[in-house]
C-alpha cells in the first residue's frame, strides 16, 4: 500500500485509559524518546528514521507491545499506531531536542564554521547563550562572530534567530538576507526569513520566500506547511488546504513526528469549512491526495 493512498486523520478519538492515566503514560514515553532524540547527530542522512526508532523503542519499553506501526510492510520496530501518534503530538509540543535535530541545517558546507578561531569561539559562546534562552547575550556574541568573519553563514543564521526571538523581526530579516548572500540555497535562512515576514504580517514577502524554499526543496514539507497556513488564513482556503495536505503527505512519507501537527491543522480546517458549509471544497482537495477522514 502506498502511503498517500490511505492516509487517515482522526478528528475525534476515544481513549482506552482514563485521560489522566493516558496522559501520564504518553509523557513517560515522550520523555524517554526525547532523551534518545537528543543523541541523534543532526547531520546524519536519515534523521526522521532515527527519530521514529527513538519513539518506537520508548513505546516498546513502556508498554511492552509488539503491535505493528509499519505502513510500508517493512520489518522495523513494531508498536501500536495510536500510541505512536499521541507520543508524536506530545514531542512536537514539548521536546526541544526534536526541533534542534529536525531543523538544524547540515554543517557540511564551507561557511558552516569559521576558520578564524576568534569568530568560532564567539559563535560557540552565542550558541551557549541560545541554549540558555539568553538571546540578548547571543546577539552580542553572534554579532562579534560576523564582525570578525563576515562570511560566517551560520553566525548570520543564528543572529537572525536571536533577533526573531526578541521580536526584532526586521533585523532578523536583514541577518537572514546576509546568510542567503553567502549561501542562496540555505535551508534555515530561507525558512526563517519567510517566518519573520509572516510575523511582521508581510504575507506577500513571506509567500515569496516559501515559494523559493519549495523551488529548491520540493520534497521538504516545511515550505508547503508554511505557505498553506498563510494562504488559508488570508482567504485562499482551497489553495491553503491543498498545501497543508501536501505537507502532511510528505511528513507521513518521511515518518516525521510533525505530521501530527499538520493533521491537527487539517482537522481545524475541516471543522471550519464544515461550519461554513464548504465541505465539498474540503472533499475535493482531500480526494486529490486520497485522504480519508474519520470524523466519528
Amino acid at each position: 500500500m502506498k502511503l498517500v493512498q490511505a492516509l487517515i486523520i482522526i478528528l475525534i478519538t476515544g481513549t482506552v485509559y482514563s485521560q489522566q492515566k493516558s496522559e501520564t503514560i504518553v509523557k513517560a514515553i515522550a520523555d524517554e524518546a526525547c532523551k534518545c532524540i537528543s543523541t541523534i547527530d543532526s547531520n546524519q542522512e536519515h534523521k526522521n528514521k532515527a527519530i521514529k526508532n527513538c519513539v518506537a523503542n520508548a513505546i516498546v519499553k513502556e508498554l511492552n507491545t509488539d503491535v505493528s506501526i509499519n505502513e510500508n510492510n517493512t520489518s522495523e520496530i513494531q508498536v501500536d499506531i495510536e500510541a505512536y501518534k499521541k507520543v508524536e503530538a506530545y514531542l512536537v509540543e514539548h521536546c526541544k531536542a526534536l526541533n534542534q535535530v529536525a531543523f538544524t541545517e547540515n554543517t557540511n558546507f564551507k561557511h558552516a564554521t569559521s576558520k578564524n578561531v576568534l569568530a568560532q569561539l564567539a559563535y560557540d559562546d552565542g550558541m551557549e547563550y541560545m541554549e540558555e534562552q539568553n538571546y540578548e547575550g547571543a546577539i552580542e556574541k553572534f554579532s562579534k562572530a560576523i564582525n570578525i568573519d563576515p562570511k560566517f553563514a551560520f553566525a548570520w543564521d543564528n543572529l537572525g534567530v536571536s533577533y526573531r526571538k526578541t521580536n526584532q523581526y526586521q533585523k532578523a530579516i536583514e541577518a537572514y538576507k546576509k546568510s542567503l548572500e553567502i549561501n542562496p540555497q540555505g535551508r534555515m535562512p530561507l525558512m526563517n526569513i519567510a517566518l519573520a515576514y509572516n510575523l511582521k504580517k508581510e504575507y506577500k514577502e513571506a509567500i515569496k520566500y516559501y515559494r523559493k524554499f519549495i523551488d529548491i526543496y520540493p520534497e521538504d514539507p516545511e515550505g508547503y506547511y508554511g505557505i498553506g497556513l498563510i494562504l488559508y488564513t488570508n482567504g485562499k482556503q482551497k489553495e491553503g488546504l491543498d498545501n497543508l495536505i501536501h505537507a502532511y503527505t510528505i511528513y507521513t512519507k518521511l515518518n516525521s513526528p510533525y505530521r501530527a501537527d499538520a493533521a491537527k491543522k487539517i482537522g481545524f480546517m475541516y471543522n471550519d469549512l464544515k461550519n461554513e458549509g464548504k465541505l465539498d471544497m474540503f472533499q475535493e482537495v482531500a480526494q486529490k491526495y486520497n485522504l480519508k477522514i474519520d470524523s466519528k
